[in-house]
């Protein structure tokens, strides 16, 4: 049996209760300002900046109600945005000086517009993110950006400059090589940190302040490697979809004879891919960062989702995939059937589990889950049982 890791514990206590947690109270505690974000399109460097806490708005480890957010939102809005203005309705939030949202989906869009009508907070602003990666949709991009940083810069009281932009991308860039670090571990082929650990590491960064977490993930991964952990599971997963923050049906999943070691979701490793180039004006690296760096998803026109799915899948050695789509997330629930045809070409299962945002864990999900891991079973013992069959050849011949 692994120990549990002290410094992912300390991370955790200093992010709880969630949202209003110990670090939530202190930063308050010294008249500083908190900003919200819901989606990673949203570039946290320039909050950061302006001396901020961008604070990354979601659900946690509970399930979530929807009953008040069904009251403003249309029955086919995804259980995300709706979990998430049902949080807002019940007042989860008190912390919040402003919310910055990008209008990714048109969930997102009627998500800010109710927060403008109902909740509205002493900032709020919009950013517009662009549907297609190109050098036009970068200028555009770039200039929706620097107007932003004005905008902010004015609830500031004091313009952001450069070199406090340049501090906050090096801060940045330094918590991206440290998630690498800590996802490179899912490569071995015993590795040291379970999925739930992965994802309870991510959710941290969006809670906390991020010098004090770049700190905290240093120690972590110090303590992993001097702990001689490993994870003896038989079959190897990947989750792609939504994000997910209940950890609770990760760890449920964990109990039987798998383990994910590595996910395609904004609230992992899409989160920390590639680096802002230091060499370019700030807003100029941060803006090709955000569009050319990180690995597209399902909004974005003719998207590399697929290809950065496959190279995962080989790097780390899966035996199957589990896909996670809530209901009335267009972008993904039109993505599904291509995907779905692009694996089976590739020969990689894939389990369609379709959970509701933060939905916890069922005996029908455990059932499907089981299912889908005897067969992955199976894949592995039947090339064996075919040579085992096959007739021998007389070697005097």
């Amino acid at each position: 049996m692994n120990a549990p890791l002290n410094a992912l514990s300390e991370m955790i206590r200093l992010t709880s209760p969630f949202p209003e947690s110990v670090t939530v109270k202190d930063w308050k505690a010294r008249a500083r300002k908190i900003i919200g974000v819901a989606y990673l399109a949203v570039p946290e460097e320039i909050i950061h900046a302006a001396e901020m806490l961008p604070f990354r708005i979601s659900g946690n480890n509970e399930p979530l109600p929807m009953q008040l957010a069904e009251g403003y939102l249309l029955f086919n809005t995804c259980s995300y945005a709706k979990g998430l203005w049902q949080q807002t309705l019940e007042d989860k939030y008190p912390f919040l000086d402003g919310m910055v949202n990008s209008p990714v989906c048109d969930g997102m869009r009627r998500l800010h517009d109710n927060w403008l009508e109902y909740k509205k907070l002493p900032y709020m602003d919009i950013i517009y993110f662009p549907r297609k990666a190109s050098e036009d949709a970068l200028q555009m991009y770039l200039t929706d950006l620097e107007q932003w940083r004005e905008r902010l810069s004015e609830f500031r009281g004091q313009r952001i400059r450069d070199n406090e932009l340049k501090r906050s991308i090096a801060l940045y860039n330094h918590t991206r090589e440290l998630m690498q670090q800590f996802y490179k571990l899912g490569k071995r082929e015993r590795p040291p940190v379970t999925g739930v650990e992965m994802l309870e590491m991510m959710k941290a960064a969006g809670r906390m302040p991020r010098e004090q977490y770049n700190e905290m993930l240093e120690q972590l991964l110090d303590e992993i490697k001097r702990s001689g952990r490993e994870i003896k599971k038989g079959k190897r997963l990947m989750i792609v979809g939504n994000d997910i923050h209940n950890s609770k049906w990760i760890a449920a999943l964990e109990e039987m004879d798998a383990i994910v070691v590595i996910d395609e979701t904004n609230i992992g490793s899409r989160y920390f891919w590639g680096k802002v180039d230091t060499s370019l004006p700030p807003m100029e690296g941060i803006a090709r960062h955000y569009l050319f760096n990180r690995p597209q998803d399902a909004t974005i026109y003719e998207s590399n989702r697929y290809d950065h799915i496959f190279k995962l899948a080989k790097e780390y050695k899966v035996n199957g995939v589990v896909s996670d789509v809530i209901r009335y997330c267009a972008p993904l629930e039109n993505d599904k059937p291509w995907l779905k045809k692009e694996m089976d070409e590739r020969g990689i299962p894939i389990l369609e589990l379709g959970l509701e945002y933060c939905e916890p864990w069922s005996g029908r999900m455990r059932t499907r889950v089981e299912a889908f891991l005897e067969m992955l079973q199976n894949r592995v013992e039947e090339p064996t049982k075919q040579s085992q069959k096959a007739p021998k050849r007389n070697a005097s011949k």
